[in-house]
């Protein structure tokens, strides 16, 4: 059911920092250093999509220099890499010279976040703020209309770059969009540091390992198949591959340091490794276990 809400055009609250100035207040297309993806859809009215009409919506041309409202999806707090994770901005334009009632619904990795009916004056514009990297999916229609427009913004959308999207909702009902980016190039995941923790080695005779993404880290929990119960592990190699997004964690078996009579069996010796990184997470870690002259691939995840 949607919540019906009446938005009188006043002075709207301020939006997210580092979205204002994302999509030009003129609408008039792309700034230097910037990219534009504009594209027209038919809208409720059924009305032919031409390149004129392509052409015609250069995003919001508003009189208004601020929203009168901001709708905010997520919070900052908890997006990791915040400066090359930024927010995107979505403007919604109500472009008749009469007031009209607008669906907006918001969809969050399937999971619907908005679903209002909202009241727009002639003119106005509304403001979605979306602080959460993720894959969404945005509909947009008239209130009276039997269907909405729906677009998405890919999880990959979010990074380093200021990106905002302009909706406008002509006066004949059709939904048009435009999207535009600043087109700085981004940085790379970079491995920080790496670190491993060796635990108590048992008889077995399994490889194992687990891979989470935590925060800024990669954890990985492994046991590795060893000559015996009271072998050493090291981490040989904690290496990023750029050109495949890639992040290779090695975990070697050691002779152990003190000779003697112990436990007689193949071993199963237990670790903790982390990698923290700057900047950002690899797409896929590969787990490789080096042990009794055998190179083994133990599990591949991808984030």
């Amino acid at each position: 059911m949607k919540r019906r809400e009446l938005l009188r055009r006043s002075s709207g609250l301020a939006a997210v920092a580092g979205l204002s100035g994302c999509v030009g207040s003129s609408g008039t297309g792309s700034s230097p250093g910037t990219t534009t993806d504009g594209t027209t859809d038919d809208g409720a009215n059924g009305s032919e999509t031409t390149e004129e009409n392509r052409e015609r919506f250069g995003g919001v041309r508003s009189d208004d220099d601020e929203p009168f409202r901001t709708i905010t999806v997520g919070d900052r707090e908890s997006v990791v890499f915040p400066d090359d994770n930024r927010p995107r901005g979505v403007r919604v334009w109500n472009a008749a010279d009469r007031a009209r009632e607008i669906d907006v619904e918001i969809a969050k990795s399937a999971d619907v976040r908005v679903d209002r009916t909202v009241e727009f004056a002639a003119d106005a514009y509304l403001e979605l703020a979306l602080n959460e990297p993720a894959n969404y999916s945005i509909s947009v229609g008239l209130a009276d209309a039997s269907e909405a427009t729906t677009f998405g913004i890919e999880r990959s959308q979010f990074d380093c770059n200021r990106a905002g999207t302009d909706v406008g909702v002509m006066p004949d009902g059709r939904v048009e969009t435009v999207s535009e980016s600043t087109t700085m190039g981004c940085p790379a995941p970079e491995v920080a540091d790496s670190a491993l923790s060796v635990g108590r080695g048992e008889c077995g005779k399994a490889h194992s390992a687990t891979v989470a993404f935590e925060g800024e880290a990669v954890a990985v929990d492994g046991a590795v198949r060893t000559p015996t119960p009271r072998s050493d592990l090291e981490l040989a190699a904690a290496s990023y591959d750029r050109n495949a997004d890639a992040l290779t964690v090695r975990v070697a078996a050691k002779a152990p340091e003190e000779s003697g009579v112990g436990t007689q069996c193949i071993g199963e010796v237990a670790y903790e490794a982390t990698v923290n990184f700057e900047h950002a997470l690899p797409q896929t870690v590969s787990v490789v276990h080096e042990s009794m002259d055998e190179t083994v691939g133990v599990t591949t995840k991808t984030r």
